[in-house]
Formats: C-alpha cells, structure tokens, sequence
C-alpha cells in the first residue's frame, strides 16, 4: 500500500478547518486540551505539528502565489517556519485567544518574528 504525502495530510487538516463552520475550528483552548492530554511535549505532537505545518503551508502560498494577503513576513521561510518554534509560541501567548481559531497565533508568530 502506498502512503499518502505528509504534506497531504497536513492540507487536508488545515482545509477541513477552513470549510468548517467556524464553530468547530480548532481553538487555541482545544489546541492546548490537545497537548494537555498527551504524555509528552505539545511540539512533539504529530497532529499538532500537521496543524501548525498545514498552516504555515497555507499561508506560504497565499503569501507567495495570490494577492488575498498582506505581507506578514519577510524572512525566508526556510529560516522562519520553526514548527516547534511556533507551537511554543502558541502555548506562551495564549492569553486572550483563547476562544480564538488557533491558526491566529501561528499569524501573530509570522508578524512578530518575519522580518518585515
């Protein structure tokens, strides 16, 4: 049996949160419950990790390959999408987002660290 692409994977989970009613998209409280439950460190997770790596995808063609975003970073991306760099980010500035989709603080870590 063939497996599937990793960044496959992370696409299909980054746009089943798109075209979600926005009441089911994964806050930050549920992205943190997420880690909460796991025995290990949240950046250790693999579905939080596709998360955040179907993200920072996301953004990356919006960003590289549309005019449907301003520019939030300047850095090159191979330097700046530190999955494990982002998800700590997340879990330090939760404050305030909490009932927010959780994609928003991988948007703030771009605005904060990118460069521009």
């Amino acid at each position: 049996m063939r497996r599937k692409p990793a960044w496959l994977a992370a696409f299909s989970l980054c746009a089943l949160g798109l075209f979600s009613n926005p009441a089911d998209a994964l806050t930050t409280e549920g992205f943190l419950a997420i880690c909460k439950q796991a025995e290990r460190k949240c950046e250790d997770i693999p579905i939080i990790q596709a998360y955040v790596g179907g993200a920072l995808d996301l953004v990356a063609t919006l960003h590289e390959a549309t005019d449907y975003v301003d520019t939030i970073y300047c850095k090159d991306p191979k330097v700046l999408f530190d999955v494990s760099a982002i998800i700590r980010f997340v879990e330090e500035n939760q404050a305030g987002y909490e009932d927010e989709n959780a994609m928003l603080l991988v948007i703030r870590f771009l605005e904060t660290h990118g460069g521009c």
